[in-house]
């Protein structure tokens, strides 16, 4: 109970500390860009103003839990955004009709703007000291030992920031298994086997993550409600394998304990397809000034090197099926079609891996000196934009499909049709050319089901950090 009481202030201590230190480096800026018109204001009352915004912002983060509850972290950051938006507007409206002079609105927008990153980032770097310090640990225990165990071991196994320490797994229908020195192994990883009393006499403060199927769960639902009356913390994993849960609507039944989950089809919404278009010509337009230079130098790069077309355009399947020619800045030569007929007649065993690698070579000979560098960097996929602009793709979506893929994509396809295919995508943040086939339209399919403006922005920022690293380029 006392680490759950540290670990609660310290991280509001965090919060306290990056508003004080926002306001601070905003008023630095502020008079270093507009200092005749911030000396004209009175200091006092923008003090007492932020310190009421500082206050009201560390409630809602009280009130959302978020100084109790471990998350995701991009759950998380959701979750923290969507709070200071709601200050942010309400900010916005109050000095908007009162006409304040107290501030101004580059101080405004600088507050703000710089709150939006050094808030997560002291409080990312906080939750790293309390690990190192071992202050941040949780200890978990896993209730069950069948597939959905493993799958909730899985999870939770590489989630360093939730600082989740799994001690071991419950076998819920034995009692106990005190002396008995039984352990259960996940992934070459042994861990304790406990009985249900054995997990009563565990720690209050523990996480406890019931991972059983349907069938278990019903039988066990009385076993449940007690260790929910006696631990503060206990999730559930459901077996809901498939099904599009992001943004399910829950309803409840007064006086019934049954519960209707209403599934939502995001991206079947002509409300939601018009955000998602509107997101990718505002993303586009903003970063076309830094962009159209680049593009430029690539094509010119590309020309001088064999006088050939900048461009490659390839047929593949878009919306609604649909056949479109996706761009991408050429980086093989010329011959490049006439090389890959002389190795399917004259060396048969260089095609054959090229097949068996899903059309890929790590050292392909057909690449040329620039095209290498393209390809390292991700630059050959900048002329996708131009397919974002003439409405062909969007910035975020499954991988645009060859039509010797369909056949492999099987009911996928039924998903992908509906989506317009994306520059970047599940696919790309989550290993690229090292993911196989059967992964990449798992994880198309998903991003189709569960699609979330949030999560369009979270693959953009995973990808720079995927092109920065160079991370299973070819």
């Amino acid at each position: 109970m006392k680490r759950l009481f540290l670990q609660k202030y310290l991280l509001l201590a965090s919060d306290l500390f990056s508003l004080t230190f926002t306001y601070w480096l905003s008023i630095q800026i502020a008079n270093v860009l507009e200092p005749a018109r911030l000396h004209r204001f009175d200091t006092n009352h923008l003090v007492l103003v932020k310190a009421l915004n500082a206050l009201v912002i560390l409630a809602m983060f009280w009130i959302a839990e978020l100084y109790v509850k471990r998350r995701p972290t991009w759950e998380e950051l959701r979750i923290i955004y969507k709070q200071i938006i709601y200050i942010l507007i309400l900010d916005f409206v109050v000095i908007s009709l009162s006409r304040s002079e107290h501030v101004t609105y580059l101080f405004f927008f600088m507050y703000w703007a710089l709150l939006f990153v050094i808030l997560p980032l002291f409080r990312t770097f906080t939750i790293r000291i309390l690990l190192h310090y071992k202050l941040w640990q949780r200890e978990v225990y896993i209730v069950g030992t069948r597939d959905t165990a493993l799958s909730a071991y899985s999870l939770l196994k590489n989630r360093r920031l939730m600082g989740f320490q799994i001690y071991g797994f419950v076998d819920i229908d034995r009692e106990s298994i005190t002396g008995e020195k039984l352990s259960v192994e996940f992934e070459n990883k042994s861990f304790p086997l406990l009985g249900l009393k054995d997990l009563l006499e565990k720690n209050k403060t523990c996480e406890i993550v019931v991972a059983l199927d349907s069938l278990e769960m019903v039988r066990n639902i009385d076993k449940i409600f007690l260790m929910q009356r006696n631990f503060m913390f206990v999730s559930i994993v459901p077996d809901f394998d498939g099904l599009p849960l992001y943004g399910i609507e829950i309803n409840h039944f007064f006086g019934n304990e049954q519960l209707m989950l209403r599934l939502e089809n995001n991206l079947n919404r002509r409300l939601n397809r018009f955000v998602k278009m509107f997101f990718d010509y505002g993303v586009v337009l903003i970063c076309l000034p830094i962009v159209l230079p680049l593009m430029l130098l690539i094509g010119l790069l590309i020309f001088l090197e064999d006088r050939g077309n900048p461009f490659f355009i390839q047929p593949r399947l878009g919306y609604d099926g649909k056949t479109f020619g996706c761009i991408k800045f050429r980086s093989m030569h010329k011959n490049a079609e006439k090389m890959l007929n002389t190795w399917r007649e004259e060396n048969n065993i260089i095609y054959q891996k090229y097949v068996a690698n899903n059309f890929k070579l790590d050292n392909d000979p057909r690449v040329t000196r620039i095209g290498r560098l393209l390809r390292k960097t991700s630059l050959d996929e900048l002329g996708q934009l131009l397919n974002v602009l003439k409405g062909e793709m969007s910035l975020v979506g499954p991988r645009p499909l060859l039509a010797r893929e369909l056949s492999d994509y099987n009911d996928g396809m039924f998903y992908y049709a509906m989506v317009k295919p994306g520059i970047t995508g599940m696919w790309q943040v989550s290993g690229r050319s090292k993911t196989s086939f059967a992964d990449r339209c798992r994880l198309d399919t998903w991003y189709i089901k569960n699609w979330s403006l949030w999560y369009d922005i979270v693959i953009l920022i995973k990808t720079i950090g995927v092109v920065v690293k160079r991370d299973g380029a070819y």
